[in-house]
Parts: structure tokens; sequence; C-alpha cells
């Protein structure tokens, strides 16, 4: 070992440096990677004007799903949500499943107002675990499947976009969830598209 480091040849235990494997500190998971502020998104977005992305849909109290694919360990704080052309005063609260569809994560279950802002993203901090207890952020663990749900408190017409045509990489549907701020705990996960079921939404 010279100025700290493993030389080549030089054995580590049974290993030597050329095919040495240095273990982790962590358990039953990869390292946490927090990344940069990189957004990904359910869908490909592109130069494209966002009124015209997706469906201006009325944000009828159900939870709107969608799958989203991370490449990478992540580590997230925000979920960004398509309003719609005419976003008003509803509220709509986000939560995130995993692929066999437990409830991991959501933002506060008292929602945050949509902002009348038409055709832009309304950011939601993550504040929850999937057990009710405050958290900041949420470890994502790549390459991997998560589902991206948004539950609306109205029935205001254009309060959200979905996506209005089958994207052959995405999952959508919805899921009856009667009480806005109440999520169930597990789901059924979509496995095949469902036009206008897909809200518009990344993460970072």
């Amino acid at each position: 070992m010279s100025n700290g480091k493993v030389q080549r040849g030089q054995r580590i235990a049974h290993q030597t440096e050329d095919n040495a494997q240095v273990p982790l500190n962590c358990v039953g998971a990869p390292p946490s990677v927090q990344g940069g502020k990189l957004k990904i998104c359910n869908i490909p977005l592109g130069s494209v004007a966002l009124a015209s992305v997706g469906t201006n849909t009325a944000d009828v109290v159900q939870l709107w799903m969608t799958d989203i694919f991370v490449p990478m360990n992540r580590l997230i704080t925000t979920v960004g949500v398509l309003q719609g052309g005419t976003a008003g005063t509803d509220k709509i609260l986000v939560a995130i499943y995993d692929a066999q569809g437990r409830l991991q994560c959501s933002s506060a279950l008292a929602g945050l107002a949509l902002n009348s802002s038409a055709n832009t993203f309304l950011e939601l901090a993550i504040a929850l675990d999937g057990s009710g207890n405050a958290i900041s952020n949420f470890q994502m663990w790549g390459p991997g499947q998560y589902y991206i749900a948004v539950q609306g408190n109205g029935t205001a017409a254009g309060a959200i976009q979905t996506v209005p045509a089958p994207y052959l990489d995405i999952c959508a549907g919805s899921v009856t969830a009667a009480t806005f701020g109440t999520l169930p705990g597990t789901v059924t996960v979509p496995t095949t598209f469902t036009a206008g079921k897909a809200p518009i939404v990344y993460v970072y």
C-alpha cells in the first residue's frame, strides 16, 4: 500500500488488487446515491409546448397512476405534476408505490392547492414514509420501476393533464380511493396502458 492506496498485485485478505471486491457499508441494499437535479419524467417531453402534451382532466377523487422507470439510484425530494389548462384551487397530493404496489412515501396528506398557473408543473415535497412518519426525501433504487399516484379533491375540469394516447413504455390506470387524503397501503398496480389515466409527472 502506498499513500493509502492498494497497489496492483498487493493482497487484501485472499484477494489481489486486480480482482479486489471492496465491501460497502450497507445492509441488504445498494449504497445511497443522491445524483444531481436531473428530473426523471414518465414520458418524454422534449420541446413540445406543455399545453399540448396531455388531455385536460377533472381531478375526481381516485388515484391516477403511472409507472416511472428509474435508471439509477436516486435520492429524491420532489414530485412534479403537470397542471391542466384551467388549474384552479382544488388540492392534489402525490404518493409513490413500488412495483409490487406497496406504499413507499407521499406528500402531505392535506394536499397542495393548484396554483392557477395553467399547463405548468406543480411541485410537491416528499413528507411522509409509507407508515406515515415524517421524512424529507426518498431513496429510489435503480434500475427499477415505481408508480406515481396523484389524488385530487375536486371535480374541476382541466385540473391536471393526463396522457391521451398509448405510450409503449408506460403503464397507466386508476385505483379507487374515495376519500381525499387517505392512501391505501397496497394497491394493484396497472400493467397496461389506459388512456386518460396517467398523470404527467417527474421526480427529482
